[in-house]
C-alpha cells in the first residue's frame, strides 16, 4: 500500500505554494511557479505509525516537477492551475519498477473575502484523474484513478511594516472511489500554518507545518486499516534573482504519520508574478 498508493500524493501535498489567501488582486496578473522535488527512502510509517525501515527491505526513489499557474479573473477571484510530472520508482532484492508521467491534475477557485493586513479567502477545487493508475500491483501508479473535490479557508496576516507573515489553511478533501480496481481511498482533513520573514528586501526565509489526516480506505467493500495521516515541517530559504524571478530551495522533514514514506524530500522551485501588460 505504502509503495503503491501515496508516493504520487506524498509529492502532490508538498508542492501547493503558500500566500494562498492573498489573491492576484487584478484581472489578468499572473504568479507561476516550478518545483522540483526529490525523495529516495527505504523508511516508512507503518499502519499503526512507527517509523520504521521497509520489512521487505524496499527503497522509493521518487523525482516530481510541479507546474503551478495562478491567473487574476477577478479582482478578488484566482483561477488556480496545477500540472505534475512524475518519476517515480521503487526496488528491493527482487525487482526494480518504475513509471514516468503526467500526474493527476488539480484546479481551484478561490475568492478572497477579506482584505488588508488580515486577508481571508475560500477556496474549491478539483482533481482529476490524469496520471497512469494501473491495476497491476507490479507497477508504481502515478495516479489515484479517481476525482476529489476540495474545500478550503484560509487566513493569513501580514505584519508590515515589520517584514514577516502568517497563514493558516484549513481543508476538507472528499475522495471519491475508484471504480476500476473498487477503491475508495477516504475523505481527508488537510491543514497547512506557516510563518516567513523578510531578512532583507529581495530574502525569505519560512517555516511550514502541513500535513493530512484521512479515513480509511474502503476496498471491495470491505474497511481496511490503511488510512493515510502525515505531518510534516519544512524550512526554506529564497532570494531574488533576478527581474521578477525567485528561486528557493527547502528540505520537508516527516514528523509523524500512518502508512506514508517517511523519507525527507528536498525541493528546488523558481517562481515569478507577472501583470498585463508588463
Amino acid at each position: 500500500m505504502i509503495r503503491t498508493a501515496v508516493a504520487a500524493a506524498c509529492l502532490t501535498l508538498v508542492a501547493l505554494p503558500a500566500q494562498a489567501q492573498w489573491t492576484q488582486g487584478a484581472p489578468g496578473r499572473v504568479w507561476v511557479k516550478g518545483s522540483f522535488f526529490l525523495q529516495r527512502t527505504g523508511e516508512e510509517f507503518d499502519q499503526e505509525g512507527n517509523r520504521r525501515e521497509r520489512i521487505d527491505g524496499g527503497e522509493s526513489d521518487n523525482r516530481a516537477i510541479f507546474a503551478d499557474v495562478i491567473v487574476g479573473i477577478l479582482p478578488s477571484l484566482d483561477f488556480w492551475l496545477q500540472v505534475p510530472y512524475l518519476d517515480l520508482s521503487f526496488s528491493n532484492v527482487v525487482d526494480t519498477v518504475r513509471s514516468t508521467g503526467i500526474g493527476d491534475v488539480r484546479a481551484w477557485l478561490r475568492w478572497q473575502v477579506l482584505h488588508g493586513s488580515t486577508a481571508l479567502a475560500l477556496r474549491a477545487g478539483a482533481k482529476a484523474p490524469f496520471g497512469f493508475a494501473p491495476l497491476d500491483v507490479q507497477f508504481v501508479p502515478i495516479g489515484e484513478g479517481q476525482w476529489d473535490l476540495d474545500f478550503f479557508g484560509e487566513v493569513g496576516h501580514s505584519f508590515w511594516p515589520f517584514p514577516a507573515y502568517w497563514e493558516l489553511w484549513l481543508g476538507y478533501r472528499v475522495r471519491f472511489e475508484n471504480t476500476t480496481t473498487r477503491k475508495d481511498p477516504g475523505n481527508e482533513f488537510v491543514f497547512l500554518t506557516e510563518a516567513g520573514v523578510n531578512p532583507t528586501s529581495r530574502t525569505l526565509v519560512k517555516a511550514t507545518l502541513d500535513g493530512l489526516i484521512g479515513d480509511n480506505w474502503v476496498v471491495e467493500g470491505v474497511e481496511t486499516a490503511s488510512a493515510r495521516r502525515i505531518i510534516t515541517l519544512q524550512l526554506t530559504g529564497a532570494a531574488r534573482a533576478v527581474g521578477p524571478l525567485w528561486l528557493e530551495a527547502g528540505v520537508r522533514l516527516p514528523l509523524a504519520g500512518r502508512n506514508f514514506p517517511a523519507g525527507p524530500i528536498l525541493q528546488l522551485g523558481a517562481s515569478a508574478r507577472f501583470s498585463e501588460g508588463s
